[in-house]
C-alpha cells in the first residue's frame, strides 16, 4: 500500500469540536463507526494538532533553554532544564493542578458526608427527617460521582497531553543538540547513549507528570480529611492517620533508593547498548576469528549487571505498591478499634463514613503518592542526564589561520568548538620548497585535559606529494582539514 503524506490526511476533528464535544469526547465517535464498518488504515488517521507537532514544541523549548543558559551564564550558575520546561508548559500544568484540587477537595471529600447522612437516615428509626432530606443526600452522592467522572477523564487526558508535549519537545531538543556536537563531545558520547536518552529517560516524562500534582494535593487532602474524621470519631481518628503517616518517610527513603538504582541502571544500559553497537559493527571480524563465545560472555556479564540493578529496583517498586493492599485496612482498623476502646458505641453511619474517608486517602496517599515519589525521583535523574548531554560543547566557527603569521607564538580561537592552540608556526611564503611546514605544535581539544592531544608535532610536506594521516578515533587526525 502506498504511504500517505501527513499533509494529505484529513483535518483533526478536535480542531472544530465545541466545548461540550471536547468535554465528553464526542468528536471521537465517527472513528468508532468507521472502524465498525471496515479495517482502519493510515488513511483514516487525522492530522496532528499544531500544538502537538514536534517542530513547534521543539522551537519553544529550545528558545526557553537558550534563555535559561544565557541567564545562568550571567549568574555563573549551572542551567536547569526543568525551569525551561516550566516556562513553556507551566501555565497549562498549573491550570490542570487547580482542576485536580477542586475534584479532590471539593467533590471527593464531601461525598462521604452525603453518604453518612444517607446511611443515618435509614439506620436511625427515630430519625425525624423527611424523605426529601434522604433524596438530597442521595442526589449529593450521585452528583459527586457524575461530576467527578465528567472532569476526571478530561483532566487525565490533559495531563497526558502535557506529558506527550514535553516528551516530543525534549526529543526535538536532543536531536538538535546531536547535530551540533563538536568532535570532542562526539568522542565522549555514543549512539547508545542518545538512544537510551530518547527511549528511556525522555519516555519517563509521560508517567511522572501525572503524579506531580498529587505530591501537593495529597498532604492538603489528608489534613482536611483528618479534621472531618475528628468531627466524627474524635481523637480516635488521629490513631489511623498517624499509622498512615508513619509509612510516608519509609516511602520517601525508598524513593531515594529508586533514584539511585535508576541512575545505575541507565549507566549500565548505556554501556550495554554501546558494546552491542560495536559488536554489530565488527561482526564480520568476530566471525572470521571465531570470537563469538568470548564476546558473548562479555555481553552476558554486562547484561547481568544491568539486570541486577533492574531487579533491585523492581523489588522496591513491589514493596511500595504493596502498601496499597494493607495500609488503608490497617488505618481503618486502628481508628475504629481505638474509637471503641475509648468507650464509644460504633454505628453503621460512622463505620461507613470513616471507611469512605480512608478510601479517599487510599487513592491519593497510598497509591498515587508513593508512585509520585518514585516517578519524580527517577525523572530527576533522567533530567540530570539530559541536561548533562545538552551542555556538551557545540561546533563553533572555524578560525582562520593566516599564512602571513609566520613565526608568531599566539593562541587561536576555538577550532570546531574548543581547540586550544598554544603555539602555531605557519607557512613561510618565501620558502618555495615547502608545501606545508609545522614546527613544535602543541594542541588539545578538551579544556580539562592535562596532557596535549598533539605535542611537539613537526610536519614538512613537500609540494606535489600525497601524505596520509592515520591514527585511532579522537587522536586529532582531522583537526586541520
Amino acid at each position: 500500500m502506498q504511504s500517505i503524506k501527513a499533509d494529505e490526511l484529513p483535518e483533526n476533528p478536535r480542531v472544530r469540536a465545541n466545548p461540550l464535544s471536547a468535554l465528553l469526547l464526542c468528536f471521537t465517535i465517527p472513528i468508532f463507526f468507521k472502524g465498525r464498518k471496515k479495517t482502519l488504515d493510515e488513511r483514516d488517521l487525522y492530522k496532528a494538532l499544531d500544538e502537538h507537532k514536534s517542530e513547534t514544541l521543539g522551537i519553544k523549548l529550545n528558545a526557553a533553554w537558550e534563555a535559561e543558559i544565557e541567564t545562568k551564564r550571567l549568574k555563573n550558575k549551572e542551567p536547569n532544564l526543568l525551569l525551561a520546561v516550566i516556562r513553556v508548559f507551566g501555565l497549562q500544568f498549573l491550570a490542570l493542578g487547580f482542576l485536580l484540587f477542586s475534584l479532590e477537595i471539593g467533590l471527593r471529600v464531601t461525598q462521604p458526608l452525603f453518604l453518612g447522612g444517607l446511611v443515618n437516615y435509614y439506620a436511625n428509626p427515630t430519625n425525624k427527617d423527611d424523605k426529601y432530606t434522604a433524596y438530597i443526600y442521595a442526589m449529593g452522592v450521585i452528583l459527586c460521582n457524575v461530576i467527578n467522572v465528567l472532569f476526571r477523564h478530561p483532566y487525565m487526558l490533559g495531563i497526558q497531553h502535557i506529558g506527550m508535549k514535553v516528551r516530543l519537545a525534549m526529543c526535538n531538543l536532543i536531536y538538535r543538540k546531536a547535530l551540533r556536537l563538536n568532535r570532542t563531545a562526539l568522542g565522549g558520547t555514543t549512539t547508545g547513549q542518545v538512544v537510551n536518552l530518547i527511549s528511556n529517560d525522555v519516555g519517563r516524562l509521560d508517567t511522572s507528570i501525572m503524579h506531580i500534582h498529587v505530591l501537593w494535593v495529597g498532604p492538603i487532602e489528608i489534613i482536611i480529611v483528618a479534621v472531618l474524621m475528628y468531627r466524627e470519631i474524635g481523637i480516635a481518628s488521629l490513631f489511623g492517620v498517624t499509622a498512615m503517616l508513619l509509612f510516608i518517610p519509609l516511602q520517601a527513603v525508598m524513593g531515594k533508593m529508586t533514584s539511585k538504582l535508576r541512575l545505575r541502571t541507565a549507566l549500565r544500559t548505556d554501556e550495554r547498548v554501546r558494546m552491542m553497537n560495536e559488536i554489530v559493527s565488527g561482526i564480520q571480524v568476530i566471525k572470521m576469528y571465531a570470537w563469538e563465545k568470548p564476546f558473548g560472555k562479555m555481553i552476558q556479564f554486562v547484561r547481568r549487571k544491568e539486570m541486577s540493578a533492574i531487579r533491585y529496583n523492581n523489588y522496591i517498586r513491589g514493596i511500595l505498591q504493596s502498601f496499597s493492599m494493607y495500609m488503608t485496612r490497617v488505618s481503618v482498623f486502628v481508628s475504629l478499634v481505638g474509637y471503641v476502646l475509648l468507650g464509644n458505641f460504633l454505628t453503621a453511619e460512622k463505620a461507613f463514613v470513616i471507611t469512605a474517608f480512608y478510601s479517599i486517602l487510599r487513592n491519593t496517599m497510598v497509591v498515587a503518592f508513593p508512585n509520585g515519589i518514585q516517578q519524580i525521583s527517577e525523572t530527576l535523574v533522567s533530567m540530570k542526564r539530559i541536561t548533562d548531554y545538552l551542555l556538551y560543547e557545540e561546533i563553533g566557527d572555524n578560525s582562520k589561520i593566516s599564512a602571513n603569521s609566520c613565526n608568531k607564538t599566539k593562541k587561536t580561537d576555538d577550532l570546531n568548538g574548543n581547540l586550544k592552540l598554544t603555539k602555531q608556526i605557519t607557512l613561510e611564503p618565501a620558502r618555495q620548497e615547502a608545501g606545508i611546514e609545522i614546527c613544535d605544535l602543541k594542541a588539545k581539544w578538551d579544556p580539562t585535559a592535562i596532557e596535549y592531544t598533539l605535542n611537539n608535532v613537526n610536519l614538512h610536506v613537500k609540494p606535489c606529494t600525497l601524505v596520509a594521516v592515520i591514527g585511532p578515533v579522537g587522536s586529532g587526525k582531522s583537526r586541520y582539514e
